[in-house]
Formats: structure tokens, C-alpha cells, sequence
């Protein structure tokens, strides 16, 4: 259920540190949220441009958040299944450390939505970043890190087209750096000097699992 009574204005800009030592880490731990305002999908059963209509966020912010729980694409291995109806999710480049006063609280994954079927899929402009919480985090509540995970999604280009919602994307793509900024946070459950907010400059990097 959606929150109720967002103040005229708001934006939700969360940092890195932010997304992964609060939202994630409370989610995960049964801890409150003080405002609902990430919801909680299978995110691999919908399309991209689905999920602005499921987001508790204004419909004119760029960017929306999820927690989902995480699915293994085999019973025993530690590769999730990203698949939807129409294409696929592919990581890229390397995972990334999120850090907090110097210590590692999470990782954060870039992936790129591909309409279609691996190895034949058609790359578009819509990005997602995955966070998860790093062991170390998960002491008091070991065995359930991998229950859930963070996820910020966003379209490079603007917001998703009228063609792209009838099912048919853009094959012209190009890479480019997000023009969100970010900002200095002293909240009390973590300090940033630095903070990227949206998309971060993506590699021309080899596609990977």
C-alpha cells in the first residue's frame, strides 16, 4: 500500500550508503522504516517500463527503488535468475564495494535490460542497480542476507516512450553518465562525503553473468 500524505516537492535522492546501511539493512533485520516508501515486488516478473505504476514514488521522479526478494536460477548454485517475459537483465562490469567510514557494508551490481533471449538480445537504455548487503552486516541475522535485495532502476534516455510501452524498444543506444547529483548526508546511521545519486558512468565494458 502506498504511503499516504508525501509533502508537495518531495524527491527521494538516497545515497549508496544510504540505500544499503539503512533501507536494505533494516528490511533485512525486521527493523522499522520510517516512511514506506520502497515497496516490496517480484521485480523479475515485470517488464521495466512496468514498474513506474508499482512505485510509491511521484510518477515524475526518474528513477524508482524496490526491495525483492532474491531467486536462484538453480536450487543449489548462486546464480539469480533475472529473467522476465520479454528479455532478460545482464550484469556488467564488475560488482562495486559500498562502503561506510571505511568499512564494506554491501556491493553493488550494474545490470542492463535486454529485450529477448540470451545470447541474442537487444540491448536497451534501461539500468538497474542491485545492492546487497555484505556478510559482515548479517551476523545477528546470519542465513537470510541473501533473502533481499535493493534495487534502483532508471531509463538513461528520460522516461520510458509510448512505443516502448506498446513492446517495441529502441535498438540506437548509447552510454552515457546520469546528470542526477548527489549530496552530503549527516544522517546518524551513516556519514557520506560523497554521494552519486541515479546512474553512474557506465563502461563500454564485455557483458557478463
Amino acid at each position: 500500500m502506498a504511503p499516504v500524505g508525501l509533502p508537495p516537492g518531495f524527491r527521494f535522492h538516497p545515497t549508496d550508503e544510504e540505500l544499503v546501511n539503512y533501507y536494505l539493512k533494516r528490511k533485512i533485520s525486521g527493523q522499522e522504516i520510517d516512511l514506506d516508501i520502497i515497496p516490496e515486488i517480484d521485480l523479475y516478473k515485470c517488464e521495466p517500463w512496468e514498474l513506474a505504476e508499482k512505485s510509491f514514488l511521484p510518477s515524475r521522479d526518474p528513477e524508482w527503488y524496490f526491495f525483492g526478494p532474491r531467486d536462484r536460477k538453480y536450487p543449489n548454485g548462486f546464480r539469480t535468475n533475472r529473467a522476465t517475459r520479454a528479455g532478460y537483465w545482464k550484469s556488467t562490469g564488475k560488482d562495486r564495494r559500498v562502503s561506510c567510514q571505511n568499512r564494506a557494508i554491501g556491493m553493488k551490481k550494474t545490470l542492463v535490460y535486454y529485450r529477448g533471449r540470451a545470447p541474442h538480445g537487444i540491448r536497451t537504455d534501461w539500468i538497474m542497480h542491485e545492492y546487497r548487503l555484505d556478510d559482515k552486516e548479517c551476523e545477528d541475522f546470519s542465513g537470510i542476507q541473501d533473502s533481499y535485495a535493493l534495487c534502483r532502476v532508471f531509463k538513461k534516455n528520460g522516461i520510458c516512450s509510448e512505443i516502448e510501452e506498446q513492446g517495441q524498444c529502441t535498438t540506437s543506444l548509447s552510454l552515457m553518465e546520469s546528470s542526477s547529483q548527489g549530496f552530503i548526508t549527516d544522517d546518524p546511521w551513516c556519514s557520506s562525503s560523497t554521494a552519486m545519486v541515479g546512474g553512474e558512468e557506465i563502461s563500454q565494458a564485455t557483458f557478463i553473468d
